[in-house]
């Protein structure tokens, strides 16, 4: 098996009385791509944030890359309460990429300077080797040609692909994926996509929330249902998507006719 990159046990989230997160434990390995599935509002979203510490953790204990982040404090829910500074959260911030539903570009940046722009300002990464990783990246997903452009001559397809080798510049353990089809036009979704299957292929690990169920189904190693804070089903795409077993997981499938296996 390869090595644990990942592991979040006991994961709550308050946001004050709104228990939104409600004990949520996972493990991903190097490579692996888990796709996390379910209804607005059920938590995801809030449950990436948490991971890269856009969110505070209310309890929970998050281990990336071996290492446990924070210094335990106290107890809530059973579970363990910690402590974090800001100079450790920057730098698990750049060992857990996110890519938003937003593409979240530097309108007065060139292309190519959005994607090294963390490479110079929070690596402190020489200019010249930045620009090398960032056209490296461009090219890996296919927008080199577009380096000198401004965002907003970009599609949002294009914009969004941006957005992942501005991810991928940082060689990160894990990246994590928001949504990042849901705002595009229904002509781009499929070239960020293949993007994301791409990396996929190559082992990268990624978490990815999504509405895509085909996309789901053909590159994830794992699925998760979350409902109301709490996974309800995890396994194989197979397991998840074609044979369900919990109630939740069946009502939520329901409503989607229109993906293909």
């Amino acid at each position: 098996m390869s090595e644990i990159i990942l592991k979040v046990e006991s994961l709550h989230k308050y946001f004050g009385d709104h228990h939104v997160l409600r004990g949520i434990d996972m493990e991903v390995r190097r490579g692996q791509t888990v796709c996390m599935i379910g209804s607005s509002g059920s938590g995801k979203s809030t449950f990436l944030r948490c991971i890269n510490f856009m969110e505070i953790p209310s309890a929970g204990r998050l281990t990336i890359h071996g290492q446990v982040v924070g210094q335990e404090t106290g107890e809530l829910e059973g579970a363990p309460v910690y402590d974090y500074r800001e100079n450790e959260l920057v730098r698990v911030r750049t060992k857990v990429g996110m890519v938003f539903q937003q593409f979240n570009l530097f309108p007065h940046m060139k292309v190519q300077q959005n994607v090294m722009e963390g490479l110079v300002t929070v690596l402190k990464m020489d200019k010249e080797e930045a620009v090398s990783r960032a056209r490296a990246n461009l090219d890996k997903v296919g927008l080199l040609v577009k380096a000198d452009q401004y965002p907003s001559r970009l599609s949002g397809g294009e914009q969004q692909r941006v957005a992942i080798a501005r991810a991928l510049a940082m060689e990160p353990n894990v990246i994590l994926f928001d949504e990042v089809t849901s705002s595009l036009d229904p002509e781009t979704v499929g070239e960020v996509l293949l993007s994301m299957r791409d990396l996929s292929n190559e082992s990268m690990t990624m978490i990815v929330v999504t509405h895509e169920l085909g996309f789901a189904y053909h590159v994830a190693d794992e699925v998760l249902f979350l409902y109301e804070g709490l996974i309800h089903e995890r396994g194989s795409p197979d397991e998840v998507l074609k044979n369900p077993q919990a109630e939740r997981t069946k009502g939520f499938l329901a409503g989607f006719t229109d993906f293909y296996f």
